[in-house]
């Protein structure tokens, strides 16, 4: 199945990719067809798409009961998440797209600008109010809303209790100071990071080729480290524009931190191995072998596959800079057709207001599959995870005051040309006095 990341953001491939479940609606599988015959006939049908076989069965579930309510039958297509947005486009210009969609943050706006997708606040009456915030937020332009939340993700800090424990570090007391000699993560970072030999960093014959265990997971990850790091040091990412601001006295200087942490403090795994895998980092936590792990929610069942019985591990509070700690927060919506044809429209509109219910999000908690965009049935996904002695409460914490992420209507180009100078920040070959500017315009000209 597809990640809980490519789920909630598909920014960074993090795990196998699934098959689809039906053909999309452009090539004329079965899936159903957001076009002029799905609506047709005695019964009538709405097409829903989405890119993730894994959630496609906490919406079969969540769908039964929409279909007896409303009179409408919602057929389920499922996209691979290597199509979705190249099919998407072509669907949506020739007349074929669906007629509900799941939309990410980095790719909606230019939906919204084309006027293909409905405005929320004219399609749904209801049920508002318990949406999660930061994920409206994040979906508001123009003064309207164009998504109903479904779910969402935050970033908190997984962590090998026996590890810490024998160092007496309590994570919930991590924070990082990039101007300070010594701050709370480094010193964290050096206890238990150890080489072969059993030495630790600071360690006379410290040998940082030989390493067995390391401390933090400092890596060109833009959701769970540059995004959160940054902000938490008081940096932007973005201006009013939508232009990249980063490459500020403040960005400039938590970058060279994180570096820092792999090139000159070694308590992070090399950047040449994690700029070619986005999974080592999380491997590596769930085989013991890292100490602390700042991700989110998409990283809960790949862990407890991985650890199974082997050590107990908790969840603490993101690390904190001088400016807080300010989690990123991306979240997925559902998103309507505004250019279906007129008799599909009232259906249009329930299917929504029904996706963003307490009873039309409840399978998504109890499934597992992520934290629902309704706040009101949140606890269903908190409970999933307490059954497995887990509390996750900590990533609902963290988005109560998250920084700004991604929205411009060429994100994913931008992101794509800054990425590869991030990676060479990490590596240890540019500095990020010098690579930072060189990204922050390599994004801006691709989003130009």
């Amino acid at each position: 199945m597809l990640s809980r990341r490519h789920l909630l953001t598909g920014l960074a491939a993090t795990g196998a990719v699934g098959t689809a479940a039906a053909c999309s609606p452009s090539s004329g599988g079965s899936g159903g067809s957001g076009g002029k015959d799905s609506g047709s006939g005695d019964e009538k049908t709405l097409t829903f798409r989405l890119w993730d076989e894994a959630a496609k069965a906490a919406y079969e579930k969540s769908f039964k009961d929409f279909e007896k309510d409303s009179g409408w039958k919602v057929t389920i297509d499922v996209v691979a998440w290597d199509d979705y947005w190249t099919k998407l486009p072509l669907d949506v210009a020739s007349g074929e797209a669906p007629d509900v969609y799941l939309m990410n943050s980095a790719n909606y706006v230019q939906f919204q600008q084309a006027g293909d997708l409905v405005a929320i606040d004219d399609a749904v009456s209801e049920g508002q109010g318990s949406w999660e915030k930061a994920v409206v937020d994040l979906y508001t332009r123009e003064g309207k809303l164009w998504g109903v939340p479904q779910l969402w993700d935050s970033i908190a800090l997984f962590y090998n209790k026996k590890l810490l424990e024998a160092e007496k570090i309590d994570p919930s007391d991590l924070s990082f100071d990039p101007s300070a000699k010594s701050d709370p993560l480094r010193e964290a970072g050096r206890a238990l990071t150890l080489d072969g030999e059993g030495r630790h960093p600071d360690d006379k014959g410290f040998d940082p080729d030989s390493r067995s265990q390391f401390g933090f997971n400092s890596s060109a990850d833009r959701q769970a480290i540059i995004g959160p790091f940054l902000a938490s040091n008081g940096a932007e990412w973005e201006d009013d524009k939508d232009k990249y601001a980063f490459a500020s006295k403040e960005g400039v200087e938590v970058f060279q931190y994180l570096a820092d942490l792999v090139n000159k403090d070694h308590i992070a795994p090399d950047a040449a191995d994690t700029n070619d895998n986005g999974d080592l980092t999380r491997d590596l936590f769930a085989q013991g072998k890292l100490a602390l792990f700042q991700s989110g929610p998409y990283s809960l069942s790949a862990i407890e596959e991985g650890v199974g019985d082997s050590f107990e591990w908790g969840i603490a509070p993101m690390v904190s800079g001088p400016a807080g700690a300010k989690s990123l927060v991306h979240g997925v919506v559902a998103v309507g057709n505004a250019k279906a044809e007129d008799e599909k429209k009232d259906g249009i509109s329930k299917l929504l207001t029904w996706l963003g219910s307490a009873d039309g999000q409840r399978p998504l908690g109890e499934m597992g599959v992520s934290f629902p965009g309704n706040a009101d049935v949140q606890d269903a996904f908190v409970d999933y995870w307490k059954d497995k002695g887990q509390d996750v409460t900590p990533f609902i914490d963290a988005a109560k005051d998250p920084a700004p992420a991604d929205t411009g209507t060429k994100a994913n180009a931008g992101l794509t040309a800054a990425t590869p100078i991030f990676q060479e920040i990490f590596i240890g070959r540019k500095s990020a006095k010098k690579g930072l500017p060189e990204a922050q315009k390599a994004g801006n000209d691709a989003m130009s």
